[in-house]
């Protein structure tokens, strides 16, 4: 077979399975591992007794870090060599994801995995452009359909791997299972990965559109993260917002005036790969309500196991898995957009109806609407990831492959950071109006006596979950005084004593019942206006997949850029 500059020979169909596997199986450890702590988040809120708001780091830092670095990782691997690259990123993800494992503080946990981010970001992006590298020219298509249908089924898959090894092992397994696999990939990459560069790469690397591009992201993503904190309109939001917007036009005039730039504007001449890009940016916001909401919702609101919630969600996984497979093989020939489409629509109106639900819905209800999301997923990604490099010259693959995986990376870490803070206000909010609400229906009770009503009140501003222990205690206080009461009065009153005391705690249960209805009520509330702004966003990536592919059937240009 005659080679390119780029092109390596693997003599054997055996070693090409055998470098693809180690390929694949890297690039599905990296991305799962962008979703695989949502459903263990419950469980790290405990061990280290922390807030929402601070665990959603150990999943936006991996993210954002992960991001972040994609361009970067993929020009030095163009440059220097992707297969040390490769390696280079494995060796250090399982590292990162031992330390991640054995973390004693949630500080440490965050760090570690900012650094598994880090690490992952020299995997991810090679995999791609070596995978084409191995195979037929006419498969170039097919490949980048697998490579899609694997980021999807690896991102859905991450809760459901996570919820079993949690229930089994406890939540530190989810970065131990990463050992042995990356151990394994690490062996087939050694043996039967061939070094491959883009020879026109110069060996120059824009350290300050890195740095300008990092700083940035990191502005914008924190200042998500900490509005619910500190309030949409405080001074160090403000300043945050303002830093974001200074420092990215900062990055884009150093990248116009760079002879080497991380990212090279010119790509943006290209309508297909602009369009891609965005659409993967809106798709990984969109995945966030599929995965990280609704497992907060299934596991803090519907009280499930973490190993019954990954299970529910698997439903998104494998249904994800089904249209990856139709839209990778049928993508290269039909042109990605209707696929893109109906899969950006199917996720809007998945996210949409994600706010209908309630505490007394239908399993069978959500595990559909888990499926509809799943099959809309599987139907994007890969036709989209295809898209976006149609157009690009195969010698720039590798730094429209990190591109366009970073922006995926970015909308997930900015969907995470913006709605978790979003649900932390709103649930802040639903629980002030469902106290307000108890506390009247508490005060309305013509039957409760003063200092019962007084207790239960009490324990109202306290709680921001209502369980049976919260009636309980208010109960036990009334045997306290039925039992002093009983004490202090002759035997020929216990009859009638005992009557108003039963009474009280007969009304006292009435009282919890409707208290527990509205604060139910108000937390439906509070996840539904979350899901109707993630709706929201999506819709914007139904229009831009309209323009993110050309016609397949007709000739058109490839950019050497």
């Amino acid at each position: 077979m005659q080679q390119t500059k780029l092109q390596v020979k693997y003599n054997t169909a055996p070693k090409r399975k055998l470098a693809l596997v180690s390929l694949l199986l890297a690039s599905f450890m990296a991305l799962m591992d962008t979703t695989i702590v949502n459903i263990v988040i419950p469980d790290i809120l405990t061990y280290f007794s922390v807030d929402l708001s601070k665990v959603s780091w150990v999943t936006t830092g991996y993210n954002l870090a992960f991001g972040i670095l994609l361009i970067s990782a993929s020009k030095l691997a163009d440059q220097f060599g992707r297969k040390k690259v490769f390696i280079g990123g494995l060796i250090a993800f399982t590292l990162t994801s031992l330390l991640c494992g054995i973390s004693t503080s949630i500080q440490a946990l965050i760090v570690f995995r900012i650094l598994q981010g880090l690490t992952a970001s020299f995997i991810v992006p090679v995999t791609m452009p070596i995978a084409i590298d191995i195979v037929d020219k006419n498969k170039k298509g097919l490949i980048i359909g697998v490579w899609g249908a694997v980021s999807g089924f690896a991102a859905a898959l991450g809760p459901v791997l996570g919820g079993i090894l949690s229930e089994e092992f406890g939540w530190q397994s989810i970065f131990f299972v990463n050992i042995p696999i990356g151990i394994i990939t690490l062996a087939l990459a050694t043996f039967y990965l061939r070094e491959t560069y883009d020879h026109n790469a110069s060996k120059k690397i824009d350290y300050l559109g890195s740095i300008t591009l990092t700083i940035s992201l990191f502005c914008l993503t924190f200042s998500f993260a900490k509005a619910s904190e500190l309030g949409w309109s405080s001074q160090p939001i403000i300043l945050l917002f303002i830093s974001f917007l200074a420092t990215f036009l900062l990055f884009l005039f150093i990248e116009k005036k760079a002879a080497e730039p991380i990212f090279p504007l010119n790509f943006l001449k290209v309508r297909t790969f602009t369009f891609s890009s965005l659409t993967l940016f809106i798709l990984g916001v969109s995945l966030t309500s599929g995965t990280l909401l609704i497992t907060i919702y299934l596991t803090n609101v519907m009280n499930f196991s973490s190993m019954k919630s990954g299970l529910i969600i698997s439903s998104l996984a494998f249904s994800s898995m089904f249209t990856s497979i139709i839209s990778g093989k049928f993508s290269d020939k039909l042109g990605g957009v209707k696929f893109s489409f109906f899969g950006m629509l199917g996720m809007c109106i998945s996210t949409f109806l994600y706010a209908t639900l309630n505490q007394d819905s239908s399993l069978y209800y959500i595990i559909l609407l888990l499926c509809l999301t799943g099959l809309s997923l599987g139907m994007v990604i890969g036709p989209a990831m295809g898209s976006s490099i149609r157009q690009i010259s195969e010698n720039k693959v590798g730094i429209a492959s990190g591109t366009i995986n970073m922006m995926r990376a970015v909308g997930q870490a900015l969907g995470i950071a913006l709605l978790t803070t979003v649900l932390t206000m709103n649930i802040s909010n639903y629980i002030s109006i469902a106290k307000n609400e108890s506390i009247e229906i508490v005060n309305n009770s013509k039957i409760l006596k003063t200092e019962v009503k007084s207790e239960i009140i009490s324990s109202l501003k306290s709680d921001t979950k209502i369980t049976p222990s919260s009636n309980s205690i208010v109960t036990d206080k009334i045997k306290v005084a039925e039992t002093k009461a009983l004490q202090n009065s002759p035997e020929i009153y216990h009859a009638e004593i005992k009557k108003q005391f039963k009474q009280q705690e007969q009304e006292s249960l009435k009282i919890f019942k409707e208290v527990s209805k509205s604060f139910s009520s108000n937390i439906d509330k509070a996840f539904s206006d979350t899901f109707i702004l993630a709706g929201i966003l999506s819709f914007f990536g139904i229009i831009t997949s309209l323009f993110s592919d050309v016609n397949p059937k007709r000739k058109y240009k490839i950019y050497n850029l």
